[in-house]
């Protein structure tokens, strides 16, 4: 009877044989350089620009966070029949916030609603209450420390343009108008 042998044609990796490649698992130092050097230099371009697009977002986290406030005091004129006002406010934080007078309102402002039409604030008249921007910027606005609206939601008090910047020189700030209809308005405006 004949034996079958079963023989194997491929290569065999024997112990102590130099001849397989060996696979490396790494980086060189000279990569190791390249990489960190074009990484510094993406960085170095990069970085200052990432930081101007978050100061622009925060200038226009501010700006709607005013119009918010004034569409609210409207809304709150219609909705209760009486007036309601947005004003500065030096004690925001108080028990009974007040409405201050100046054209700063980046200290904070207040929105209330004159239920008893006493032109004086109460504790159950107040509807928002807004602390003071964060970071370098400021809003201020011409002569206006206040801005008031009708049962009909309509300006009682004068037209506004507020700017809105921050540190920044020569940077796009923003200007907010608040048109004697009571209507606001946010564009670009150049910040000196």
């Amino acid at each position: 009877m004949s034996q079958i042998q079963s023989s194997n044609t491929g290569p065999r990796l024997r112990l102590g044989d130099n001849s397989c490649a060996m696979q490396k698992n790494g980086f060189t130092l000279l990569e190791l350089m390249v990489t960190v050097t074009i990484a510094g230099v993406l960085l170095s371009v990069g970085v200052p620009s990432f930081r101007n697009i978050i100061l622009d977002n925060r200038l226009v986290n501010h700006a709607n966070q005013f119009v918010t406030s004034v569409n609210l005091a409207r809304s709150a004129a219609v909705r209760y029949q009486r007036n309601a006002t947005i004003c500065t406010s030096a004690n925001y934080d108080a028990s009974l916030p007040t409405c201050s007078s100046g054209n700063d309102w980046s200290r904070g402002w207040i929105v209330w609603v004159d239920k008893d039409r006493d032109s004086a604030t109460d504790v159950n008249e107040i509807l928002a209450v807004h602390e003071p921007l964060s970071g370098s910027a400021s809003l201020t606005s011409g002569t206006v420390s206040r801005f008031t609206y009708d049962a009909r939601g309509f300006a009682v008090t004068s037209a506004d343009n507020l700017t809105l910047c921050d540190d920044r020189s020569s940077e796009t700030g923003r200007v907010v108008k608040v048109n004697s209809v009571g209507r606001t308005n946010v564009s670009r405006q150049t910040c000196s």
